[in-house]
């Protein structure tokens, strides 16, 4: 018997007993690096706060996203339509987010075998010179408010905040999103407000300037979540739409929809108005990403290519 013989094909099977267990599968001969890990890639390369990150991974033939994590929070992939073998999730970078460098993790099932693999990454978030802006409420009950106006909005608050916290839903939108109204630009994204002389919380949406009446349309395909008329929003729609998108359009004159009614993206959802605690007409557009304020200037930048 020849000893050497068997020693190398005992040696053989442990590898490949090793090669399994690791989640990885053992290419064969002319099959190429099948179960090499898949490219992860992301734009833009160093997100500053309030930023909206696309993050795609270009997967091997039978590979497949799991799931995958950021900032301790979720990041939900769904295959690109159009483009075999990659798939996309959007991420909010909260204004408030931390400037520095942080790991993410990706979870891809191999083609061959039950076992997983966990991809990391590394990102660095920049900071945003968010600007200031003063402005002078004459109606002082919207700014002092009194104890019923402040149970009101607690109130308020924790409804809209469980929105927020919700499991995320199927992926509802298509495409690029859309800007809701047309008009002109009001308070920018992350502006440090001063209000009657007194520092209150920074900006969290973008305002759009616009005559009383004019149809506000959904941004994109979604489900409506919420609408009511809030201490601070006045008539208020709010979007779920799916995978951790939610938008949501303030100080409407009126709303046109209905809570748990599917709209579509262009459909008019409101009028422009100034409801609630508004000095003139105008849309206050949000945008909510995984819970994270989100600038919706950079959801709309984004192009079909980003889908």
């Amino acid at each position: 018997m020849d000893c050497g013989r068997m020693g190398k094909r005992a040696w053989l099977l442990s590898a490949s007993v090793v090669f399994v267990l690791t989640g990885i599968a053992a290419p064969a001969a002319g099959e190429g690096d099948i179960g090499a890990p898949p490219k992860v890639s992301w734009s833009p390369e160093e997100p500053k706060q309030g930023e909206v990150l696309h993050i795609w991974v270009d997967a091997l033939e039978g590979q497949s996203v799991e799931a995958g994590e950021l900032l301790s929070k979720p990041l939900h992939f769904s295959p690109s339509a159009g483009k075999p073998g990659r798939w996309d999730a959007l991420f909010g970078i909260d204004m408030a987010q931390k400037p520095g460098e942080y790991k993410g993790s990706i979870q891809v099932q191999q083609p061959l075998g039950p076992f997983g693999e966990k991809v990391t990454f590394s990102i660095r978030i920049r900071p945003e010179s968010f600007g200031e802006e003063r402005f002078t409420i004459p109606d002082k009950s919207k700014v002092h408010l009194s104890k019923e106006s402040l149970a009101r909005v607690k109130k308020e608050k924790a409804e809209i905040s469980s929105l927020w916290s919700a499991e995320a839903s199927e992926k509802l939108w298509e495409g690029p999103f859309l800007t809701p109204v047309e008009g002109r630009p009001g308070s920018a994204f992350g502006l440090r407000r001063w209000i009657n002389g007194e520092r209150r919380s920074s900006h969290s949406g973008m305002d759009v300037k616009a005559p009383e009446g004019r149809p506000v349309a959904a941004a994109n395909r979604g489900r409506v979540a919420l609408v009511g008329d809030f201490f601070f929003a006045g008539k208020a729609v709010f979007l779920d739409h799916g995978a951790g998108i939610y938008t949501m359009y303030f100080h409407l004159s009126e709303i046109q929809v209905e809570q748990g009614q599917v709209v579509h993206k262009g459909e008019v959802v409101g009028l422009v108005g100034m409801t609630g605690r508004a000095t003139g007409p105008h849309l206050h557009w949000g945008v909510r990403l995984g819970g994270a304020r989100v600038d919706p200037a950079s959801l709309i930048g984004r192009t079909e290519a980003d889908f």
